[in-house]
Protein backbone atom coordinates (compact mmCIF):
# COMPACT_ATOMS: atom_id res chain seq x y z
CA UNK A 1 0.00 0.00 0.00
CA UNK A 2 2.85 2.43 0.81
CA UNK A 3 4.31 1.85 -2.66
CA UNK A 4 0.98 2.81 -4.24
CA UNK A 5 0.77 6.00 -2.18
CA UNK A 6 4.39 6.86 -3.01
CA UNK A 7 3.75 6.27 -6.72
CA UNK A 8 0.59 8.40 -6.64
CA UNK A 9 2.46 11.27 -4.94
CA UNK A 10 5.33 10.98 -7.45
CA UNK A 11 2.90 11.07 -10.39
CA UNK A 12 1.12 14.11 -8.98
CA UNK A 13 4.45 15.85 -8.40
CA UNK A 14 5.64 15.09 -11.94
CA UNK A 15 2.33 16.31 -13.35
CA UNK A 16 2.62 19.56 -11.40
CA UNK A 17 6.12 20.10 -12.77
CA UNK A 18 5.10 19.55 -16.38
CA UNK A 19 1.88 21.53 -15.90
CA UNK A 20 3.86 24.78 -15.81
CA UNK A 21 5.49 24.47 -19.22
CA UNK A 22 4.01 27.86 -20.22
CA UNK A 23 2.93 31.01 -18.44
CA UNK A 24 -0.69 30.18 -19.28
CA UNK A 25 -0.32 26.70 -17.76
CA UNK A 26 1.10 28.31 -14.61
CA UNK A 27 -1.82 30.75 -14.41
CA UNK A 28 -4.27 27.87 -14.97
CA UNK A 29 -2.57 25.81 -12.23
CA UNK A 30 -2.85 28.78 -9.85
CA UNK A 31 -6.57 29.19 -10.51
CA UNK A 32 -7.15 25.41 -10.18
CA UNK A 33 -5.31 25.32 -6.82
CA UNK A 34 -7.21 28.39 -5.60
CA UNK A 35 -10.57 26.83 -6.52
CA UNK A 36 -9.45 23.58 -4.82
CA UNK A 37 -8.49 25.50 -1.65
CA UNK A 38 -5.03 23.90 -1.84
CA UNK A 39 -2.40 26.04 -0.09
CA UNK A 40 0.48 23.60 -0.73
CA UNK A 41 -0.25 23.52 -4.46
CA UNK A 42 -0.31 27.34 -4.54
CA UNK A 43 3.04 27.59 -2.73
CA UNK A 44 4.60 25.09 -5.16
CA UNK A 45 3.98 27.53 -8.03
CA UNK A 46 6.53 30.04 -6.71
CA UNK A 47 10.29 30.26 -7.22
CA UNK A 48 12.47 29.79 -4.11
CA UNK A 49 13.21 33.54 -3.96
CA UNK A 50 9.67 34.68 -4.86
CA UNK A 51 8.05 37.68 -3.22
CA UNK A 52 4.28 38.02 -2.87
CA UNK A 53 2.51 41.18 -1.80
CA UNK A 54 -0.88 40.11 -0.44
CA UNK A 55 -3.75 41.92 1.22
CA UNK A 56 -2.99 40.87 4.79
CA UNK A 57 0.74 40.38 5.34
CA UNK A 58 1.99 42.94 2.82
CA UNK A 59 5.13 40.93 1.92
CA UNK A 60 5.68 37.18 1.88
CA UNK A 61 9.09 35.73 1.01
CA UNK A 62 9.33 32.28 -0.57
CA UNK A 63 6.97 29.39 -1.29
CA UNK A 64 6.61 28.26 2.35
CA UNK A 65 5.48 31.70 3.57
CA UNK A 66 3.10 32.03 0.61
CA UNK A 67 1.61 28.56 1.21
CA UNK A 68 1.31 29.35 4.93
CA UNK A 69 -0.60 32.56 4.22
CA UNK A 70 -3.00 30.75 1.88
CA UNK A 71 -3.36 28.02 4.51
CA UNK A 72 -4.44 30.64 7.02
CA UNK A 73 -7.04 31.95 4.58
CA UNK A 74 -8.32 28.44 3.78
CA UNK A 75 -8.59 27.62 7.49
CA UNK A 76 -11.19 30.40 7.73
CA UNK A 77 -12.77 30.48 4.25
CA UNK A 78 -13.64 28.14 1.41
CA UNK A 79 -13.34 29.47 -2.13
CA UNK A 80 -16.51 28.83 -4.11
CA UNK A 81 -15.59 30.60 -7.36
CA UNK A 82 -12.56 32.45 -8.69
CA UNK A 83 -12.10 34.05 -12.09
CA UNK A 84 -9.72 36.38 -13.87
CA UNK A 85 -11.25 39.37 -15.66
CA UNK A 86 -9.54 41.07 -18.59
CA UNK A 87 -6.19 39.29 -18.07
CA UNK A 88 -3.21 40.54 -20.07
CA UNK A 89 0.10 38.79 -20.63
CA UNK A 90 3.41 39.71 -22.23
CA UNK A 91 6.30 37.29 -22.62
CA UNK A 92 9.83 38.69 -22.97
CA UNK A 93 12.25 35.78 -23.41
CA UNK A 94 12.18 33.76 -20.20
CA UNK A 95 10.12 36.37 -18.30
CA UNK A 96 6.37 36.88 -18.30
CA UNK A 97 4.43 39.87 -17.04
CA UNK A 98 0.68 39.59 -16.39
CA UNK A 99 -2.00 41.88 -15.01
CA UNK A 100 -5.74 42.23 -14.84
CA UNK A 101 -8.62 41.98 -12.42
CA UNK A 102 -10.04 39.09 -10.42
CA UNK A 103 -13.33 38.15 -8.81
CA UNK A 104 -13.63 35.61 -6.00
CA UNK A 105 -16.58 34.31 -4.04
CA UNK A 106 -15.93 32.52 -0.74
CA UNK A 107 -17.75 31.50 2.43
CA UNK A 108 -16.71 31.10 6.05
CA UNK A 109 -15.69 27.54 6.94
CA UNK A 110 -17.73 27.81 10.17
CA UNK A 111 -20.84 28.65 8.14
CA UNK A 112 -22.36 31.91 7.13
CA UNK A 113 -23.14 33.94 4.08
CA UNK A 114 -20.87 33.87 1.04
CA UNK A 115 -18.83 37.01 0.30
CA UNK A 116 -17.40 38.48 -2.87
CA UNK A 117 -14.07 40.15 -3.46
CA UNK A 118 -13.03 41.98 -6.61
CA UNK A 119 -9.60 43.40 -7.17
CA UNK A 120 -6.50 43.73 -9.32
CA UNK A 121 -3.48 41.53 -9.81
CA UNK A 122 -0.05 41.78 -11.37
CA UNK A 123 2.67 39.17 -11.52
CA UNK A 124 6.08 38.42 -12.93
CA UNK A 125 7.00 34.88 -13.88
CA UNK A 126 10.20 33.30 -15.05
CA UNK A 127 11.04 30.14 -16.93
CA UNK A 128 13.47 28.42 -14.58
CA UNK A 129 14.95 25.16 -15.90
CA UNK A 130 11.99 24.66 -18.25
CA UNK A 131 9.32 25.36 -15.63
CA UNK A 132 7.41 28.64 -15.32
CA UNK A 133 7.19 29.92 -11.72
CA UNK A 134 6.00 33.11 -10.07
CA UNK A 135 8.85 35.36 -8.90
CA UNK A 136 6.63 38.28 -7.82
CA UNK A 137 2.93 38.89 -7.47
CA UNK A 138 0.76 41.62 -6.07
CA UNK A 139 -2.97 41.91 -5.39
CA UNK A 140 -5.05 44.88 -4.31
CA UNK A 141 -8.70 45.68 -3.81
CA UNK A 142 -10.43 49.01 -4.37
CA UNK A 143 -10.38 51.36 -1.42
CA UNK A 144 -13.72 52.74 -0.17
CA UNK A 145 -15.12 55.09 -2.79
CA UNK A 146 -12.88 53.71 -5.54
CA UNK A 147 -14.54 52.01 -8.51
CA UNK A 148 -14.44 48.21 -8.62
CA UNK A 149 -12.81 46.55 -11.64
CA UNK A 150 -15.03 46.39 -14.71
CA UNK A 151 -16.93 43.17 -15.30
CA UNK A 152 -16.10 41.22 -18.42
Amino acid sequence: MNKIITLAIALLFCHSLSAQDSHQALQDAFMDALRANDAAALGALYAPDAVSFDLAAQRLDGPAAIANAWGGFFSQFRVLEADLINPHLEIHGDTGVAWGEFAMRFEPVEGGEAMEMKGRFSDVTRNIDGRWLYVMDHVSVPTPGEEEPAAE
